[in-house]
């Protein structure tokens, strides 16, 4: 009983769930070594030369628990009970691996099963210190192995039957524009759009306003989906680079590609139901990472920068930023000619003029590129023509010195009437200077105090502009969770995207109450503005997501959107025929 994890002693659970993982990973080992024989391998496996050592240390730390309650128990664990548990997995795994059989990869995918379920299972159970922190890496080098043998198409086959397709996409979700294999950009492109697409075409409704059951109207949304996942993505990029000061014109495609779905489906200039579009976004492609190759800077390293390393930062991230939106606009159109996917007049319309908004930024780009290829010269030009002026300036003092030579007499009279003049006025000179330095001061205080002021006001603007706009999300978030409360009282199943949707409202219902507490404290606005700024800094998770950055940022790229003037196409000069 003590083995099977039933016993009530603690020692006795946590002892068994590691002679559990043990017993099934050491299974795992013998399974593809078997396998790689009957494939004519060389003799060592590639499962057990990464788990070998990792598992000897989990049985090691087993003996040595076993040691410390009684000697005996480590032979009787290794002759009698072991084999016993063992015996539990072998018919599974070698069944698992016929399923799989003809993949080239059999074992090692059992061995990623195996695995999987061992993090399912969770650190806190096991509690094995030389286990539990490296079971993730020990699936990444497996799952890298794996992709090395088949394609990553197949091996995306291959984690849906087996199980563990989560945590194939959060690992090669972020190797997406990584490879320089196009059938590989293809094959994502397409990937994350069938599962928006599956995803748009099984949702019942988007709260009050339009059913997707539509196969039409569910591929235009999973595209819609992909480009403003794609929008949103570099956003945050952006922010995370520290990237504020762009231009105008990129910040416009950055807006159209995030929000530019309102222009086709006007119901989404509606927060709410643009906010539940997201949601369905994020949640079904929310394992795509664009940028990973493009690892931020942390704060510290950004603050010890220069200003050209900032500079030569910036036009790094813009090109990162340019380069993965081509990658994406072509994997995407690949992707269309290969399925042959129709898409209608709007979603068209939406394409092109994001990709000639694209082409715009990338024009402006390189025209102030090239014009930064000059700053040198018009610094070295600066240089010589400080140096010329400087060597003028000396040469026209010099002229004054052995040249304009005086008798002795013109001098002494010069020098008597000058220091006569010296004496009739020196106390109102001194007057004079003082004065001038006094009025200098106060004018430089009265710029200071101006220059605070509007400091203030504005961070006192912005603040409770933000207080407002998460006011008003929290409302829509009590209002949704109110229906989906309701719902489940009519005794309708509720999804786990719901759930997901309910547990997070309370969680932002219980955190609102100590930041309540604290903006309820008599001090000015401004110091209340101070106080949920610093709480924002400094402990962001004790805000409620209503009023966090990420959440408010897209109300701001949607207002933006709506302000936004879409040119026809009769405006724009050579308009695109296709997208390529």
């Amino acid at each position: 009983m003590s083995w099977s994890g039933k016993d009530i002693h603690a020692w006795h659970r946590r002892l068994s769930y590691q002679v559990a993982l043990y017993a099934l990973l050491k299974t795992a080992i013998e399974v593809e070594t078997l396998l790689s024989s009957e494939r004519h391998y060389s003799d060592s496996s590639p499962v057990s030369d990464i788990l070998t050592t990792k598992i000897n240390s989990v049985g090691e730390h087993i003996e040595s628990q076993l040691n410390m309650r009684l000697s005996e128990l480590v032979e009787w664990f290794r002759v009698v009970e072991f084999p016993r548990i063992a015996g539990f997995f072998i018919p599974l795994l070698r069944k698992w691996s016929m399923e799989y059989a003809g993949s080239g990869v059999a074992g090692i995918v059992v061995a990623i099963s195996c695995c999987a379920a061992v993090a399912k299972l969770g650190p806190g159970r096991v509690k094995c210190p030389f286990f539990a922190f490296s079971i993730e890496d020990v699936m990444v080098e497996l799952m890298d192995l794996s992709h090395s043998l088949v394609s990553v198409e197949r091996l995306h086959h291959l984690a849906i039957e087996a199980g563990f397709e989560l945590d194939f996409l959060s690992h090669f979700g972020r190797k997406v524009l990584l490879s320089n294999k196009g059938e590989e950009v293809e094959f994502w492109i397409g990937l994350a759009y069938e599962k928006l697409s599956s995803a748009f075409h099984n949702e019942s409704a988007i709260p009050g306003k339009r059913n997707f059951h539509d196969k039409v109207q569910a591929d235009t949304l999973a595209t819609l989906g992909l480009f403003a996942y794609l929008g949103r993505n570099t956003r945050l990029f952006l922010s995370t680079m520290g990237i504020k000061d762009i231009d105008e014109l990129l910040k416009d495609f950055l807006s159209y590609l995030e929000c530019g779905s309102i222009f086709i489906y006007p119901e989404f200039a509606s927060i709410a139901v643009y906010q539940q579009f997201m949601e369905v976004v994020t949640d079904e492609i929310g394992w795509l990472d664009f940028y990973a190759a493009c690892p931020p800077k942390s704060i510290e390293e950004r603050r010890k920068s220069k200003l050209h390393t900032i500079q030569a930062e910036k036009e790094i991230a813009l090109s990162a930023v340019f380069t993965v939106c081509y990658d994406v606009y072509s994997g995407f159109a690949h992707f269309c000619r290969s399925t042959q996917l129709s898409l209608d007049s709007d979603l068209l319309e939406f394409l092109l003029q994001s990709q000639t908004l694209l082409t715009t930024c990338l024009e402006d780009y390189w025209s102030a590129y090239d014009k930064s290829s000059d700053w040198s010269k018009i610094a070295d030009c600066s240089c010589v023509a400080t140096k010329v002026s400087l060597t003028i300036l000396d040469a026209h003092d010099a002229q004054w010195e052995p040249s304009h030579l005086k008798t002795a007499g013109d001098s002494e009279k010069h020098r008597s009437k000058h220091s006569l003049q010296l004496r009739t006025a020196p106390r109102l000179l001194g007057m004079e200077t003082i004065t001038s330095m006094e009025e200098g001061s106060a004018r430089k205080q009265r710029h200071l105090h101006r220059i605070l002021m509007k400091k203030y006001s504005d961070h006192l603007v912005s603040t409770s502009s933000d207080v407002w706009m998460g006011t008003h999300l929290l409302f829509i978030d009590l209002m949704s969770a109110l229906e989906l409360l309701l719902k489940q009282l009519r005794g309708h199943k509720v999804s786990r995207r719901e759930r997901n949707k309910l547990q997070r409202t309370l969680n932002d219902i219980t955190s609102l109450v100590p930041v309540t507490l604290l903006m309820l404290l008599p001090v000015s606005a401004v110091g209340h503005a101070a106080i949920f700024a610093a709480i924002n800094k400094y402990i962001p998770g004790l805000i409620p997501s209503p009023y966090s950055s990420e959440r408010l940022d897209v109300v701001k790229q949607l207002k933006r959107t709506k302000k936004m003037e879409v040119r026809t196409w009769s405006n724009l000069e050579d308009p695109p025929s296709r997208i390529t």
